[in-house]
């Protein structure tokens, strides 16, 4: 029987988090089971324990979170390049919603290595496919579940027909699945998921909804405390209908039905009034700024410094991959904080608050009911073990306040290893789980069928 007193152990490393207002600590930290067992000194007795990394140097920090994806989306990058959100809805989305439950498989676990690959390790996937089927969300769930990753699949629903009779903002179908099926189908997943998979709801789009649904999606969020997930206010074209015909905003309409609330996630809020931030930071509810993607898809730009300066909280994600062309959080960090100074105003929000956007921000709206099933970490005993370590060369060669500055402007990372619920996902570059080879060849011959 082994005498090892933990299951991991990594040694050699600096370590930094929210608790240590993101200044490295040099020393070593140990595991057992899912939670970080215990933390050392470089001084201090370094313990033995079944699996030993050696950091050589490098940097452990918590896994980033990408608080906003499409996981079907990933084998549709660089397509419709220089669209509009409402072109390229109609281009990516007439080929992606009749995906098999082969295809969003590969889709999704394509999407998950390469965020693993840039240190995320928890993922919140608005699950679209029109329409959805249990065997295709089935497929989503053990494509994330064979990875490794968390995952939150906020399964999209909507049922909101145009003056012409088709879905709004889906031209392509022809009908819509009963909404009450939807929200069956969510309601049923909800109860049966994996440990490290949740399933939420996800509203497509506020003015893609009737009133109906969206009361019924805070219905089954509140009975089965299941998060809500929506984009809000993406488009200027979008705001502006939504106030035309509604006679309201988006946000004063989804406060009126009761949908904000700290169990809800907003994606985008680029188009806000006043009243809107106030109503957001009143709700607790969390704004997910995805920059990259707005900037692709020309829909503008979220003001970050107002959000904060309201109360929001904020969350940081990539968008789908095929309105990014990738799932880099770090990429999504660095817009973010560079954003707010293309009119010149330095001084706003520090470096040390976007690194804790993409960690720890908003846990019950983006997965959890607890920091241990969103895998948030502190990088403390009693902590979920999920983190990643990255080369010594990837990180600031300061250890003052300078540190965290130099983790969110530098350029993109890799980690070379990465630790998910305990267990070593990916080990010096390498998948231990999963054969990456494979699953790229498959998912490029899928892709050359679906868009060739």
């Amino acid at each position: 029987m082994s005498s090892a007193r933990f299951d991991l152990m990594v040694r050699n490393v600096s370590m930094a988090s929210s608790s240590t207002a993101w200044r490295p600590r040099t020393g070593w930290l140990a595991c057992n089971g899912h939670t970080i067992a215990a933390v050392g000194a470089p001084d201090d007795p370094v313990p033995s324990a079944r699996t030993v990394i050696d950091g050589d140097g490098g940097t452990l920090l918590p896994g980033l979170r990408n608080a906003h994806t499409h996981g079907s989306e990933f084998l549709a990058r660089g397509h419709a390049d220089g669209e509009t959100l409402a072109v390229w809805l109609s281009s990516v989305w007439s080929r992606l919603d009749g995906l098999s439950p082969q295809d969003m498989r590969l889709a999704v676990t394509c999407g998950a290595l390469l965020s693993i690959r840039s240190g995320v390790t928890s993922i919140v996937d608005h699950l679209r496919r029109n329409p959805m089927t249990d065997e295709v969300l089935q497929a989503a769930i053990d494509g994330y579940e064979a990875t490794g990753i968390r995952a939150l699949l906020a399964v999209m629903v909507r049922d909101r027909l145009g003056s012409n009779n088709k879905p709004v903002g889906a031209g392509h179908l022809t009908s819509l699945e009963p909404a009450a099926r939807q929200i069956d189908r969510i309601a049923r997943f909800a109860a049966r998921t994996p440990d490290r998979i949740r399933i939420g709801i996800g509203p497509s789009a506020s003015i893609r909804c009737t009133d109906d649904l969206l009361l019924a999606a805070r219905d089954l969020s509140r009975d089965a405390q299941i998060p809500i997930h929506i984009h809000v206010a993406e488009t200027q074209d979008e705001a502006t209908s939504e106030r035309a015909e509604f006679g309201m905003t988006a946000f004063q309409r989804l406060a009126q039905l009761g949908l904000l609330s700290d169990m809800t996630a907003c994606a985008h809020c680029v188009w806000m009034t006043r009243e809107d931030f106030e109503i957001m930071a009143r709700s607790g509810a969390v704004a997910v700024h995805n920059p990259v993607s707005n900037l692709r898809l020309g829909s503008g730009i979220a003001d970050l410094p107002a959000l904060t300066a309201a109360g929001v909280p904020v969350a940081i994600g990539t968008d789908g991959a095929a309105s990014n062309d990738g799932v880099d959080v770090w990429e999504a960090l660095k817009y973010a904080a560079l954003l707010p100074r293309r009119n010149g105003a330095l001084d706003g929000i520090s470096s040390e608050t976007f690194l804790d956007m993409a960690t720890v921000s908003g846990p019950k709206a983006l997965g959890g009911q607890s920091s241990t099933q969103l895998g948030i970490t502190q990088l403390e005993p009693g902590d979920p073990a999920d983190f990643c370590i990255y080369p010594a060369i990837d990180a600031p060669f300061v250890a003052n306040d300078l540190f965290a500055s130099g983790l969110v402007l530098s350029s993109p990372r890799r980690p070379r290893h990465v630790v998910i619920d305990g267990v070593h996902i990916l080990d010096n570059g390498a998948f231990r789980l999963i054969d990456e080879a494979k699953i790229v060849a498959e998912a490029r011959q899928t892709a050359a069928r679906l868009f060739s």
